[in-house]
C-alpha cells in the first residue's frame, strides 16, 4: 500500500497547516457533545460518480478518468457528529499513457469519513468535514500487469440551506490531495512510478431534493485537481 509523500510546497503546504489547526477544534467541539443518541440513527445511501484527473508522473501529467459505484454507512453519535464507512467499484482510464493505453482498469475503493455540524438553524446549517479514501486499480493482458493505486485525504468547509419545500443547496470549499504509484509487472518488465497531485484547493456545489420524511436524492461538482460530477440516492433510518 502506497504512502503519503513527504514532499509538500506552496499551496499544499499551507492547505495541510490549515487542516491540522482545524482537526483539534473538530475534535475538541465533538469531544463536548456529550448528549450521544442511543439508538445510532443510520444514513444509508448509494452513490454514482466520476472524475477527471490530470495526475502528476513526473515527467508529464496525464488524463485520467474515474468513475465510482459505491454505498456509504454514516451513523450518528451525537446531535453534531456523524462518523461514515464507505466504499464499492472503480474504473480507471487514461489518454496518454503507453502502459494502459486502450486499458480499462478496474478495482475497488474504500474510506472512512467524519461529519461535524458547526451551526444549525430551521434553514441553514453550517458544517465541516473530513474523509480518507484508498483506491486499488489493475488490468492484465498478455502477461503483464499495471496496477494504479493510491491515498486521497480530503476536508471541507460549507454551508446548506433550504431553498424552497423540499429542496436543500450547499456550497463551499474543499482540499484535497492525491499519492501514489503505479506500479507494471511482466513481459521482462518490472517497473514502478510514483504518482502525486498537489494543486489541492476547490469548491464544491449540490442540489439535493428530499423524497419523504426519509428519503432523498442528489446531484453534486466539485472542483480542484479531480473535477468531480456525481448522483447519489440516500434514506435515514
Amino acid at each position: 500500500m502506497p504512502t503519503p509523500s513527504s514532499r509538500l510546497s506552496g499551496p499544499a503546504e499551507r492547505a495541510l497547516l490549515l487542516l491540522a489547526l482545524l482537526l483539534p477544534a473538530i475534535a475538541g467541539a465533538a469531544e463536548r457533545e456529550t448528549r450521544l443518541y442511543p439508538d445510532r440513527p443510520i444514513d444509508f445511501s448509494l452513490y454514482f460518480e466520476t472524475a477527471s484527473i490530470d495526475i502528476d508522473y513526473g515527467d508529464r501529467r496525464v488524463d485520467t478518468s474515474i468513475d465510482r459505484i459505491g454505498v456509504i454507512w454514516r451513523e450518528r453519535f451525537s446531535e453534531r457528529l456523524q462518523l461514515g464507512l464507505f466504499g464499492g467499484y472503480a474504473f480507471l482510464t487514461q489518454g496518454n499513457n503507453p502502459p494502459t493505453a486502450g486499458r480499462e482498469l478496474d478495482g475497488w475503493h474504500a474510506g472512512v469519513s467524519l461529519d461535524l455540524d458547526l451551526l444549525t438553524t430551521a434553514r441553514l446549517n453550517v458544517f465541516a468535514s473530513a474523509a480518507w479514501v484508498y483506491q486499488e486499480m489493475e488490468e492484465e493482458n498478455n502477461g503483464e500487469l499495471v496496477n494504479i493505486s493510491w491515498n486521497e485525504p480530503s476536508a471541507r468547509f460549507g454551508v446548506r440551506a433550504r431553498l424552497g419545500g423540499p429542496v436543500h443547496g450547499y456550497a463551499g470549499v474543499r482540499y484535497a490531495r492525491l499519492n501514489g504509484e503505479q506500479r507494471r509487472r511482466g513481459g521482462g518488465t518490472d517497473e514502478t512510478r510514483e504518482l502525486e497531485e498537489t494543486d489541492s484547493t476547490g469548491g464544491f456545489v449540490g442540489l439535493e431534493l428530499d423524497l419523504d420524511s426519509e428519503g432523498y436524492v442528489g446531484i453534486s461538482a466539485e472542483s480542484g485537481f479531480d473535477r468531480r460530477v456525481g448522483l447519489y440516492f440516500g434514506r435515514r433510518f
